[in-house]
């Protein structure tokens, strides 16, 4: 009988005692007040109260509210909604369904949208304003369509103008990196195998994955060339007579006084599996001359922190060296793709350690120090690492690294592409497209926030949901926030001085082409399914002459309404990463 009332007492607590935390959370500006939607449970009382997600800090008092629902005299750009006791969750306030507040900055939501269709007038614009059109897609598919028109009075000779956006689908084969992304997810499910030790040695050997083909190893002799404290670095027998002079001891002098620090302080120190204090560092022409239309640099094999070393004479067994280990391709390989020697040992090879040290460090505190369900995301694992390089001093501090910067925010005539034309969490391995998307991304908000905040990423429980929690943003807000001050450094260096002054971002999912499944239901504002093909394209309304009083800009999707989350900030609040374009 006790045995079954302390049952009862257990079950009863688990009923009552933990109240369901709120999600999906969804608010938006109304007649000089917010009215915030959510779902929670009907018995549950809530805490909501209105802030300024750029500060992080609360713009009016809270309230109590049991249910999913309530309205708040004011403004703010979002809304805390708390469950007492429990989570929080964090919402962007919309600028509504009523043609917006007329601001400098606005952000629409796709539950703004009435029978497909969104508008913002503006009842007093001065003749040198211009309007801008951001379109955002979250989690809609490849090829989702939308019609964007602004509209205003001015001189006749100034026409109105529409465009349809199309997202480019063009894309190198996602096949191998979908190949390589199935086998780190097998690989971090894997206990590790226990430490051993290994001593610096003149001559050994490496297994080694020709091409990033893990399905194949080659046992390949190599010869200790420089040893340091930091760092062995190897070369491949067969390719001894390609190395002269000291590069090679300044390429272990520099991973040791500007790479390893650097990465370390921001992300953690490396594992120790082969208990020998250092990385090591193989060069091999193995890695390929030629990859996917491009050229392989450097990797790193999960395969080598988590299995046991493979001593066959052919790597027929795991394929593993057992150690902190970064593959470099040759110098020879590197001249057949246009890299000047100079340059591959002054910035190209230290970039690359320090990249690949971050995945490294990633992948050991993660899913080897600790049981974990997965690797991190690879855009966010991704992004990571090229701030690693900035990091480290090279990335965009370098002129490759500008030049690849400059090219991704390089745009056709008449059209913005966001992103390049790329998905920034669909990953498809192009350097542009993908690679200086997500490192754009970052790079915005660690120069906001510090270099804490890729520490807080890497560290966090993976995913949007881990990024939401370092930022303290939603990911709508953060998104629309990137799309927006990536529009207006174009805008800056294509117009030195003159800035958009009215500026709109709709958040939408807008419908998918003929043949395509329509995209899913609500969007929450945390969780993993933020947007597997995110998408942003624009049109700009430019009057020259005459006065302008009055304009309206209107987003059109093609197919059914649908709802999801966004949010909103001020233009001034804008910061431009400009260094990139020079």
């Amino acid at each position: 009988m006790l045995c079954m009332r302390r049952t009862l007492c257990l079950l009863a607590a688990l009923a009552c005692g933990a109240p369901a935390p709120p999600s999906n959370v969804r608010a938006s500006a109304r007649d000089g007040a917010v009215e915030v939607f959510w779902d929670g449970a009907p018995l549950t009382t809530y805490r909501v109260q209105l802030a300024d997600l750029d500060t992080g800090n609360p713009v009016s008092g809270a309230i109590e509210a049991k249910g999913g629902h309530a309205v708040l005299p004011g403004a703010a750009s979002g809304v805390w909604v708390d469950a007492l006791p429990g989570g929080r969750a964090t919402g962007v306030v919309s600028a509504g369904s009523s043609g917006g507040t007329a601001g400098k900055w606005q952000i629409f939501a796709p539950w703004d949208f009435r029978a497909g269709a969104l508008s913002a007038s503006f009842n007093q614009l001065t003749p040198q304003e211009r309007l801008g059109v951001l379109l955002v897609n979250f989690g809609g598919p490849d090829g989702a369509q939308a019609e964007v028109s602004v509209e205003g009075t001015a001189e006749a000779t100034v026409q109105a103008t529409q465009q349809t956006l199309i997202a480019d689908r063009s894309a190198p084969s996602a096949g191998l990196h979908e190949q390589l992304r199935a086998r780190e997810s097998a690989l971090a499910l894997e206990a590790p195998a226990p430490a051993e030790t290994s001593t610096a040695a003149s001559l050994r050997s490496f297994c080694v994955a020709r091409g990033l083909d893990f399905s194949r190893h080659v046992r390949k002799p190599a010869t200790l060339a420089v040893s340091s404290a930091a760092v062995d670095i190897y070369v491949d027998d067969d390719d001894l007579g390609e190395y002269e002079g000291p590069e090679l001891a300044t390429l272990a002098q520099t991973f040791a006084s500007s790479v390893q620090p650097a990465v370390v302080s921001a992300f953690g120190s490396p594992s120790d599996v082969d208990a020998n204090g250092k990385v090591l560092v193989l060069l091999t022409h193995e890695l390929g001359a030629h990859l996917n239309g491009g050229w392989l640099i450097g990797y790193f094999g999960n395969a080598d922190l988590v299995r046991g070393r493979d001593d066959s004479a052919g790597c027929s067994g795991s394929g593993s060296n057992h150690g902190e280990i970064v593959y470099l391709n040759d110098p020879l390989a590197g001249a057949a793709n246009g890299y000047a020697r100079q340059d591959l040992f002054a910035s190209v090879y230290p970039a690359t350690l320090a990249h690949e040290l971050q995945h490294l460090i990633n992948f050991a505190r993660r899913c080897v120090a600790r049981s974990c369900d997965g690797p991190q995301d690879i855009w966010i694992n991704e992004a990571l690492s090229k701030v690693a390089e900035d990091l480290a001093g090279f990335g965009w501090n370098s002129a490759g690294g500008r030049a690849e910067g400059s090219a991704y925010l390089s745009r056709a005539a008449g059209q913005l592409r966001g992103y390049d034309g790329r998905s920034l969490t669909r990953w498809e391995g192009d350097p542009i497209g993908n690679y200086q998307g997500v490192h754009s991304f970052l790079r915005l908000f660690t120069d906001r926030l510090g270099v804490g905040l890729a520490s807080r990423i890497a560290e966090s429980r993976g995913g949007a949901s881990g990024v939401e929690e370092a930022l303290g943003l939603p990911m709508p807000f953060a998104m629309a926030q990137w799309a927006t001050d990536r529009a207006a450094a174009l805008e800056r260096g294509r117009r030195a001085v003159q800035l958009l002054r009215r500026f709109l971002v709709a958040v939408a999912r807008p419908a998918p082409p003929p043949g395509h499944a329509p995209a899913g239901a609500a969007l929450a504002s945390r969780g993993r399914h933020l947007g597997r093909a995110l998408r942003s394209g624009a049109r700009w309304r430019c009057p020259r002459h005459g006065a302008q009083r009055r304009g309206e800009a209107t987003v059109r999707r093609r197919g059914p309404h649908e709802r999801g989350a966004a949010g909103s900030m001020s233009w001034h609040e804008l910061r431009i990463v400009s260094r990139i374009s020079d």
